[in-house]
């Protein structure tokens, strides 16, 4: 997975560059350099996260997940049996 997610849209980088960069073509290596020449860039990136809105995220959706299947088993027929009787 990508570390460094350009918004939408060809992107210059470099003052008096053409706009080239875009997501296919651009590695978090060469995302990185750029961004350290380059720290006025860093608005053309989609914001990740901070390790904290990570694990709240990966919280969140284990809760909706165990809430969900917690729905689901209430509807559920007993082994064996079918739905109805």
């Amino acid at each position: 997975m990508k570390k460094y997610i350009l918004k939408p849209g060809r992107h210059q980088f470099a003052p008096s560059s053409p706009a080239v960069h875009i997501n296919d073509t651009l590695t978090d290596t060469e995302a990185k350099w750029y961004l350290q020449r380059f720290p006025h860039i860093a608005k053309l990136f989609i914001p990740l996260p901070t390790e904290g809105e990570v694990s709240t995220a990966k919280k969140s959706k284990m809760k909706s997940n165990q809430t969900e299947m917690e729905q689901t088993s209430a509807f559920a027929p007993p082994s064996g049996g079918k739905a109805g009787q």
